[in-house]
């Protein structure tokens, strides 16, 4: 019995630090060192210098990138906030005007506010606020995360000409003169019938 308690302890041991005890490698071992060799036909290491600068460019690639994609997912926004100011009612009719007049025109403003503030400051701004129902005008705010305050205004207000009918006239306002002065993006006419009221659907 007591030879058995010895094999069963030992087996027993053997299982449990199975993988845990490596025994030592020899450091002065001799090793064929044409394996470790590239050959040929192999591919070589390639030089720091070039892989520096290789990430280098890269990286600035990568940066330009990310902030166009910002611009972008910005200006996608404001069309987004636009879409909704209108509603399905407004914007089943005049859709097709506001894609070719309205979004380009937004698109360069918004893209001349960006040039303004910088690159770096520009990664600040977002857009802030929903746009209002009813008769209200605003489509959104362009807000500067970083200053903590509005730097632009985008509106659209309802315009009604005698003989002509009704227009909606998009424009926008600038910080610079605390949002006076009316600039415009353009029009795009109704009908002579009173439209429905804003985000109608």
């Amino acid at each position: 019995m007591k030879k058995w308690l010895k094999k069963s302890t030992v087996l027993l041991v053997t299982i449990l630090t199975l993988g845990l005890y490596v025994p030592p490698i020899s450091i002065d071992a001799d090793v064929d060192k044409s394996t470790w060799e590239p050959k040929e036909d192999q591919a070589k290491p390639v030089e720091t210098q070039t892989q520096e600068d290789a990430i280098s460019q890269e990286d600035l690639v990568f940066e330009e990138d990310s902030d166009q994609l910002y611009l972008q997912a910005l200006n996608q926004a404001a069309k987004e906030k636009l879409t909704m100011k209108l509603g399905s009612k407004i914007g089943s009719k005049v859709n097709e005007e506001v894609e070719q007049v309205i979004l380009p025109n937004l698109d360069e403003v918004l893209d001349t506010i960006y040039e303004e503030k910088g690159k770096v400051a520009s990664q600040y701004l977002m857009i802030a606020e929903d746009p209002s129902g009813g008769y209200g005008e605003r489509i959104f705010n362009l807000y500067d995360a970083n200053a903590k305050e509005n730097i632009a205004k985008f509106h659209v207000n309802r315009l009604r000409k005698p003989q002509d009918g009704y227009y909606f006239q998009f424009h926008y306002h600038l910080k610079k003169d605390q949002f006076e002065e009316h600039l415009p993006i353009g029009e795009v006419y109704w009908g002579k019938d009173t439209p429905p009221k804003w985000m109608s659907t």
